[in-house]
């Protein structure tokens, strides 16, 4: 039981530490399951491209490991910010699910547009787009990834899972329910 107390604490600390970008650079959904594999199967630390190398040198510490020699990660480079280009969007909607953060707004048939504040710059947008209105751009200093971000990046992916989850089992229950309905009512009409 101690043990498992300690993977919890160990994989909260990891997990406050990552930057919240959910970009899946690291082969994982978001940041939560890659502190998890930290923890649970010993996965390497350094991969987590935008924490860079300070985020690195704070796993290295909390895991109590030296930083690797051959390091994934060789330079800093924070996360940008993804640009949606008003002439181009078609509002074909591809790009809002890819958000982990709903950081686009907009609607099927009309123009999108990006949250910069809450853009964790994981450019998971900039592939399903069909034409190539998506772009990325340097973050402002203005706007920097910083850990408030980081701590809000994580509610809103957080609240954007529980949503989905909402969602596909209220899918789920009203195919049962209609299943249901076809059967009994084709007993009934035998």
């Amino acid at each position: 039981m101690k043990n498992i107390k300690n993977q919890k604490i160990l994989i909260d600390a990891i997990d406050k530490k990552l930057p919240q970008t959910h970009c899946q650079k690291c082969g994982f959904k978001s940041c939560m399951p890659y502190a998890k594999a930290i923890v649970k199967n010993n996965e390497r630390i350094d991969k987590c491209e935008p924490g860079g190398s300070k985020v690195l040198e704070s796993l290295a510490i909390i895991m109590g490991q030296e930083l690797p020699e051959e390091k994934n990660i060789t330079v800093d480079n924070p996360p940008k910010l993804v640009f949606i280009d008003p002439e181009s969007c078609i509002g074909c909607a591809l790009c809002l699910p890819k958000c982990p953060v709903d950081a686009i707004v907009g609607a099927r048939g009309f123009l999108h547009t990006v949250l910069t504040e809450e853009c964790t710059g994981c450019m998971l947008c900039v592939n399903p787009c069909p034409v190539d209105c998506i772009i990325e751009i340097e973050r402002s200093e203005q706007i920097p990834w910083d850990f408030k971000k980081a701590s809000k990046s994580r509610d809103n992916y957080n609240a954007k899972q529980k949503r989905l989850s909402k969602s596909k089992a209220n899918f789920t229950q009203n195919n049962i329910s209609r299943l249901k309905d076809k059967l009994f009512s084709t007993k009934t009409n035998r």
